[in-house]
């Protein structure tokens, strides 16, 4: 079974005082998740899964509505800061994060509606392992964040839960799942922003026929 991990489409930022941010795709997120679908509209998705969050739901509506699919949504799946009532994309906190980014750095993560690294970890494998033991399909597009592919990625190559990769925003990482093995694929492709694709040759077609070569 081949999981292709889509970190979510550029989002808007959203500052609340009263509710939980969650922030839709900016006008470039939109853009992102057209070509997304341009790219994946050509493999034999079984599945679509998303994150509750907005951000990652609309990155993958183009997709399920050329495929004429449900996207089942994965709580899960969401990110470490899924109960904060700020958002800011990951490169304006430094500069515009303020309070809340000193808060991060400090590590209060419950004043700020962060779970714990600890607890974001667990969730996300235990998401992780449900998936692999459902063996819904043989290809499956989970739309989540760059932190859960992070989780995953440094779970599948064993990597310590300190490790840090620069996904993308509509980056694509995939996973090959057989039995117990988890093997990674692919981390971070971007093509689909700079290429068009009218059809798929070699390995990425399926992975019914051939798995990964060890």
């Amino acid at each position: 079974m081949q999981i292709v991990f889509i970190r979510h489409g550029q989002p808007e930022r959203e500052w609340n005082t009263d509710k939980v941010a969650d922030p839709g795709l900016s006008e470039l997120g939109k853009w992102q998740s057209e070509r997304l679908a341009d790219w994946l509209e050509h493999e034999p998705i079984d599945h679509i899964i998303s994150s509750t969050k907005r951000r990652a739901v609309e990155t993958v509506e183009p997709l399920a509505a050329r495929l004429g699919m449900e996207i089942e949504l994965e709580e899960d799946f969401t990110e470490i800061d899924r109960n904060s009532k700020v958002y800011l994309p990951t490169e304006l906190l430094a500069t515009e994060g303020g309070e809340y980014f000193e808060a991060i750095r400090a590590q209060e993560y419950a004043a700020i509606g962060w779970d714990t690294p600890e607890e974001f970890h667990k969730r996300v494998m235990a998401a992780f392992e449900r998936l692999c033991e459902a063996q819904s399909g043989q290809h499956i597009v989970v739309a989540c964040h760059g932190g859960v592919i992070n989780r995953v990625v440094s779970e599948v190559v064993a990597a310590s839960e300190r490790i840090y990769m620069q996904v993308a925003y509509s980056g694509i990482c995939r996973v090959w799942v057989e039995g117990d093995r988890r093997v990674l694929m692919s981390m971070n492709e971007t093509g689909h922003c700079c290429a068009t694709r009218t059809e798929v040759t070699g390995f990425m077609r399926d992975g019914l026929i051939s798995g990964p070569q060890y």
